[in-house]
């Protein structure tokens, strides 16, 4: 059995002598010690009252939602919704809890609704107030989608094709991207842009093989070429 250190080499041990230099340092700076704790302390604190503050509104804001999407549908089976006082309770999700996850599934189906109900202008807004305050949002497919159709609509379709454009350029793998291709292919061939169209429809030819938007783009690609 090892014999027990001796004063002399526990001296010479680095790990006692940097326990003595710790003690030596707290002893002559624990004035100094005892604030850095402090401090670490109350950030901790005040992580945790954030971290609380944070989930009270997100609780709040999922229950605004919810109570929104009751009144748009209908609360009960038989009752009808009323989708105007709906769309304002949307309204109000989005303006009272701006950031949290509610608030923007809030914005979009706000949106949706008010394409629906043939309110473009409206629509077209909401779209573009997603696609501005959630850049990399989870409804950014959506969104770019629901703008273009609602440009589309009113005749725009140079803002149509520049909108999907602008969407596939940040996130082409996404799963929707196959009918943001499509819709991008056909704004082109209303353009009078064959060329354009032929190159995304191949796209979708190349990407989703083996799916209806493959077998579209080919319909159309054999049209064109006609």
């Amino acid at each position: 059995m090892a014999s027990a250190l001796s004063k002399k080499e526990m001296r010479r041990s680095p790990l006692a002598e940097w326990l003595v230099s710790t003690v030596h340092f707290a002893r002559a700076r624990w004035k100094t010690v005892l604030a850095a704790v402090a401090a670490v302390c109350l950030l901790g604190a005040a992580g945790m009252a954030y971290w609380w503050y944070q989930e009270r509104v997100e609780s709040e804001a999922a229950r605004a939602l919810a109570q929104a999407s009751a009144v748009s549908r209908g609360g009960q089976a038989g009752t009808p919704g009323n989708p105007d006082e709906g769309m304002k309770q949307y309204r109000e999700v989005v303006q009272q809890y701006r950031g949290t996850r509610s608030a923007e599934e809030a914005l979009i189906t706000l949106g949706n609704l008010q394409f629906d109900a043939g309110k473009t202008d409206e629509a077209l807004g909401s779209y573009e107030e997603y696609l501005r305050t959630y850049s990399r949002g989870r409804f950014r497919m959506v969104a770019g989608l629901g703008k273009a159709y609602t440009q589309e609509g009113k005749g725009d379709l140079q803002g149509a094709a520049q909108t999907l454009s602008d969407v596939l350029d940040q996130d082409k793998d996404n799963p929707l991207a196959g009918e943001l291709y499509m819709s991008l292919a056909r704004a082109y061939e209303g353009l009078k842009k064959p060329d354009e169209a032929m190159r995304v429809y191949g796209q979708v030819v190349e990407r989703y093989g083996q799916t209806q938007w493959s077998q579209h783009a080919l319909q159309r690609m054999s049209a064109i070429k006609k």
